[in-house]
């Protein structure tokens, strides 16, 4: 029986550095290989024609650059699209283009499912299956660049499908990559890890000096809110957290992002900002309110933009820096909380 192959893309720089030196290659071999991985978007070794032909077949014996299969696509009418794309072993995951005028993003997902459940998001009720390699999350970003109906991406953020800081070692090799110059060269400014909010992976996420922005899935500062919200909060309260974020360092000009999806009658009252407001004080954050995307299978109602309006004016008020984010891709399930691992065309 055949051996598996190894992906190359699966691979750290300093693996790949060492397979070219174990095939007796000169270094410079694997920065022509990164080259056609990460800027050529290459996903066959027999196209990296600057090899020699000898090498690619010895190199093609035991390692593959395979990308993704494209299950299925749906654009928004909005030019958002959604890919279900087939991984090796038969799962799948979701991933989202985002155009917004200069800006064109692309939301990776770094698990199948997910372990948190939290209960506005379709991709916590489907389970967990298992977690993604960096070549798995890297790809994405590379079948969407293949793609001639997607312009070139400028951003990623690691918000779709699972919690990355619970995948934290291929996050962070995927986010080296996409930020590094002889890689994608994404500026870490447009980079942006977010997460339930896991304090010990927080810190340690502080320690891999990563270039990339930090997002947290807060949603409440009131902890039995945010505990009926999200259950991860039973374990790690928001003082666990806020601590965290308070002692992670930032780079010049830089801030923590607090993503807040806002429920009618559930977490949108004045009570509920004067919370948030005392909860991030020490903390350089700025807040990102999120219009809550509904999925069948939760009960809540997003609220409405008038205490949308009054909530955001109370923060701006206290001196915070907030904004609102346009939902976009809501008529193909691909806003935020609605990824899983099928779609209904």
């Amino acid at each position: 029986m055949q051996a598996e192959k190894t992906n190359l893309k699966n691979l750290s720089w300093k693996e790949q550095d060492e397979l070219m030196r174990s095939l007796g290659e000169p270094a410079f071999r694997a920065k022509q290989i990164r080259d056609w991985l990460y800027v050529k978007n290459c996903c066959d070794i027999s196209e990296m024609t600057n090899l020699s032909k000898s090498f690619r077949e010895k190199l093609a014996l035991t390692h593959c650059a395979s990308g993704l299969e494209t299950v299925q696509k749906r654009t928004s009418k909005d030019g958002s699209i959604k890919y279900l794309f087939g991984l090796a072993d038969g799962l799948s995951v979701e991933t989202v283009y985002i155009p917004e005028d200069k800006r064109k993003t692309v939301c990776v997902s770094t698990q199948v499912g997910c372990k948190f459940s939290c209960e506005f998001c379709a991709t916590g009720k489907q389970g967990f299956s298992r977690s993604l390699t960096a070549g798995e999350i890297l790809n994405q970003v590379i079948e969407v660049r293949r793609d001639p109906s997607a312009a070139e991406v400028t951003n990623v953020v690691f918000m779709g499908m699972g919690e990355p800081l619970d995948n934290l070692e291929a996050v962070a090799e995927a986010a080296r990559i996409l930020n590094a110059e002889d890689g994608f060269n994404i500026g870490g400014r447009k980079i942006t890890i977010s997460t339930v909010g896991l304090p010990k992976q927080i810190t340690k996420l502080a320690s891999m000096e990563l270039n990339a922005n930090l997002a947290i899935s807060l949603h409440a500062a009131n902890n039995e809110t945010r505990t009926s919200l999200m259950p991860v909060n039973k374990k790690f309260p928001v003082e666990e957290i806020m601590k965290a974020c308070a002692e992670y360092p930032l780079k010049h000009g830089r801030k923590i992002t607090m993503e807040v999806i806002l429920f009618d009658g559930v977490n949108d009252s004045q009570h509920d900002a004067k919370q948030l407001i005392r909860a991030i004080h020490k903390v350089q954050a700025k807040v990102n309110i999120i219009r809550f995307n509904p999925i069948s299978e939760s009960g809540f109602k997003p609220s409405g933009s008038e205490r949308v309006n009054a909530f955001k004016e109370t923060l701006e008020n206290a001196g915070i820096d907030c904004t609102i984010r346009m939902s976009k891709g809501g008529d193909i399930e691909a806003a935020c909380g609605q990824l899983k691992s099928s779609m209904n065309m």
